[in-house]
């Protein structure tokens, strides 16, 4: 991940702030990852969970990303604990 760091928040929130933010509204893997897929696929500020990331950092820019490799992307940080040795991507 180029923007985000897995542990530091630099130009954009570290994975560890998002995966924390979005397993607090959502504890269910599926809902995690669809959600979390669906709005990187098409940032908006009215569906973001982390309005304090937008007014620091700015909207994240749409990517040109399959919904599909979002998904997969979305349930490895959903599996991850980027605060522990891992074995990396």
């Amino acid at each position: 991940m180029t923007c985000h760091h897995e542990t530091k928040a630099i130009s954009a929130p570290s994975t560890v702030e998002i995966r924390e933010k979005y397993l607090s509204a959502f504890a269910d893997k599926e809902e995690f990852s669809d959600y979390m897929a669906t709005w990187v696929k098409e940032p908006k500020e009215e569906t973001s969970l982390m309005l304090d990331a937008i007014a620091k950092y700015g909207l994240m820019p749409n990517l040109s990303y399959e919904l599909d490799a979002l998904k997969e992307i979305s349930d490895y940080i959903y599996e991850t604990d980027f605060t522990k040795e891992h074995g990396g991507h």
